[in-house]
């Protein structure tokens, strides 16, 4: 059996009295530095927490800004519904052309209006004007909110985005009719309004 080295010293002059608690204490300062790990856990959460906060308010606003969108994109239809139908009486009793038959470009359509028709045509005019200057806006601050989210938009609207910029300079490009051309102004709002849906429903995801 190991002999046990013998502490006590026999000569009181060579006796020593430390203090034992001391120890307690290093130990004590050792365990507390393993312990100041929560501390920084504890912050490292309180940020997370922070910034899924603001996560989820940025979400949101990217939301409402796209129902934002869709709300005035149903405006742009019906005043482009009433434009059609102002342009058609200011042309069917005083041109000998129907709108119908008129190219979709500067110049060719000349419609003639009493004051109060002038004055539906401004009405639409200023309204049209009203919601292009409030979706350039709303446009802005929805992409400032994409871009401090970590939405990834998928393939499938990414392509059908392109689409709709192709067929914007098809449209432009293309020689058409005012008949033809509210026909495919038409179609453009349907396909943008399904992607403004599109994106949302993406958003809405990232909220659940």
């Amino acid at each position: 059996m190991e002999k046990q080295p013998n502490f006590i010293c026999k000569d009181s002059n060579q006796i020593i009295d430390p203090e034992p608690m001391s120890i307690f204490l290093g130990v004590v300062a050792f365990l507390g530095s393993v312990a100041s790990i929560a501390g920084y856990i504890e912050f490292r959460r309180d940020q997370r927490n922070q910034f899924e906060q603001q996560r989820i308010k940025t979400l949101r606003e990217a939301k409402d800004l796209l129902m934002s969108l869709e709300a005035d994109i149903m405006q742009v239809e019906t005043s482009l519904h009433k434009l059609e139908f102002i342009l058609i009486e200011g042309t069917s009793e005083h041109y000998s052309m129907p709108l119908a038959k008129l190219k979709l470009e500067f110049g060719s359509c000349k419609p003639l209006f009493t004051f109060h028709g002038f004055k539906k045509y401004e009405e639409v005019m200023q309204e049209l004007n009203r919601l292009v200057g409030k979706s350039f806006d709303t446009t802005s601050k929805l992409l400032q909110r994409l871009y401090n989210l970590d939405v990834v938009i998928s393939d499938d609207v990414y392509r059908k985005l392109i689409e709709l910029q192709n067929k914007l300079n098809r449209v432009l490009r293309e020689s058409v009719t005012y008949e033809e051309g509210f026909r495919i102004y038409y179609d453009l709002i349907v396909f943008t309004k399904n992607i403004i849906r599109d994106i949302r429903n993406i958003l809405n995801r990232h909220l659940q």
